[in-house]
């Protein structure tokens, strides 16, 4: 009987998530494969535009990096850089040089050949400035900033082929436009991936490296970061090559873990979970997630539910695949059927571009019938700020949008499993401020944690990055908003925590 209650609850399940529906907009983007796609607020007007590069084949052949200006209602202009055109690259962007505008990293190969590897300078136009750095150019891997050796400016990690070897490198930001390699002696590797994160809590960043070594070779290998020195860690996870990697707390447990995804050295496509038991160990998860490979993760609580889903780009045994999780806890995780377009040699990455509060998409890459693809999917759900008109048939889940004002209203939250008192007991908590009207950018973000650790003293704190901000045009939306979040977070059992101040 138990049995197939399970099974009812299941198919239940998977058949409301249907209600969280993901509209492609018609966003007119260059579709582009062996590409690279991201969200960034490049003129820092308050919403999320779309930086691309790859290769595409209409209206004719060429490789092309494009910068999208969002104009808003569901609309984005192409307009004009002077960045360098690549595929078989990645990109990053950081305020490298502290003048607080967004500044980029690209890596890639052009079309005469050459692998580049550029710095430019934001100025909040599209006429960034490119810097010249001592860095050799790299294709076939990726490149990420991050402050590694903690004395407030960003540094590079790049991987990749450079002139037909592989490497591994960190680079030292020494600030007035000077970059230093400092030997780290990690393995070289290319088709795959390196990211920081500090995994172990210790307030610096660690790497992790996936991909084929010179030999041929295919590895995973995590570092540790102790004193701006990488010690390497023989965990044992899946060595992949065609790889990416995303770190997110999935479990809500307070610390790091990873989604990857890639193929092994004998062929076997692989999408997995490594749980973070921060002892040195980790625990792999078995969700029945598609394997794929030349592809992407990216985790985001696409359903405001206080916990991380995932969305899965790549090739997998019967062509290209694109796939949204839902998180459900307890190693448990959902396909919504959210109907996004399949794509490999793809990036696809989360982004809340038109401000309703809810983790939209964009996605990029090569589709089953061969076409060059990018995409922009909006997130759906049932609002929770205004629906303008709303068909009351049940089955139909359409809704219109209205024109967006500006939001000058916000709350911002963060939620967590973690011994908040420090008595050894974990319990899901959520954190969820008063509504304000803040005079700066990232205000209340900054005031969130001092808030908390007024009020639990032993709490360590939230990352800036798992602090989300809502925001909403008159101050009725943001209470209702609010409410509904709070409700939310209350049917799935967390204490829900005031953050006044």
């Amino acid at each position: 009987m138990l049995k197939y209650l399970i099974s009812i609850i299941l198919f239940l399940n998977a058949f409301l998530l249907n209600s969280q529906t993901f509209t492609d907009i018609q966003a007119g983007l260059t579709g582009v494969s062996e590409s690279a796609s991201n969200w960034i607020d490049y003129d820092q007007d308050g919403d999320l535009d779309i930086f691309v590069c790859g290769e595409f084949y209409k209206p004719a052949h060429g490789i092309k990096t494009k910068l999208y200006r969002n104009i808003r209602n569901d609309r984005f202009t192409e307009v004009y850089t002077p960045i360098a055109n690549v595929y078989r690259g990645d990109f990053d962007w950081a305020d490298y040089n502290l003048d607080g505008i967004p500044d980029i990293f690209i890596i890639g190969q052009v079309s005469s050949g050459k692998s580049i590897a550029y710095l430019y300078k934001g100025n909040r136009t599209t006429n960034f400035i490119r810097i010249p750095v001592n860095i050799k150019g790299v294709k076939d891997g990726s490149v990420e900033w991050g402050d590694f050796d903690r004395d407030g400016d960003q540094d590079l990690l790049i991987v990749g082929q450079e002139g037909g070897n592989a490497v591994s490198k960190i680079y030292r930001n020494d600030r007035n436009n000077k970059f230093t390699d400092i030997g780290a002696q990690l393995p070289g590797v290319a088709f795959g991936v390196g990211r920081w994160c500090d995994f172990d809590l210790d307030g610096d960043l660690d790497v992790i490296v996936s991909g084929t070594e010179n030999s041929g070779m295919v590895i995973t290998a995590l570092f540790r970061n102790d004193n701006n020195r990488f010690t390497n860690l023989p965990l044992g996870f899946s060595n992949l090559r065609l790889s990416d990697i995303a770190w997110g707390d999935y479990d809500n447990d307070g610390d790091q873990d990873f989604a990857m995804n890639g193929e092994t050295q004998n062929g076997k496509f692989v999408t997995k979970i490594y749980n973070n038991n921060l002892n040195l160990s980790f625990v792999p998860a078995f969700p029945d997630f598609v394997n794929v490979r030349s592809g992407s993760v990216d985790w985001g609580d696409m359903d405001h539910d206080g916990d991380l889903d995932l969305l899965v780009t790549g090739e997998f045994a019967n062509g290209a695949v694109s796939k949204v999780y839902r998180n459900e806890r307890n190693e448990m995780f959902t396909d919504i059927n959210a109907q996004l377009i399949g794509l490999y040699m793809s990036d696809g990455h989360w982004g809340d571009y038109d401000n309703d509060g809810d983790l939209d998409i964009v996605i990029s890459g090569m589709s089953n019938d061969y076409e060059f693809v990018s995409k922009v999917y909006r997130n759906d759900p049932i609002r929770t700020d205004t629906i303008k008109k709303r068909k009351t048939d049940i089955w139909n889940n359409t809704v219109v949008i209205p024109e967006r004002p500006k939001p000058i209203y916000f709350y911002v939250y963060s939620s967590c499993y973690c011994d908040l008192d420090k008595d050894g007991i974990k319990e899901y908590n959520a954190f969820i401020s008063l509504i304000k009207r803040p005079k700066a950018q990232y205000e209340m973000e900054n005031k969130f944690n001092g808030v908390i650790h007024r009020d639990y003293p032993n709490w360590e704190e939230f990352d800036q990055g798992n602090i989300i901000q809502s925001g909403f045009s008159t101050y009725q939306k943001a209470v209702n908003s609010r409410f509904i979040a709070i409700d939310e977070y209350k049917s799935k059992n967390f204490k829900v925590h005031d953050v006044k101040w």
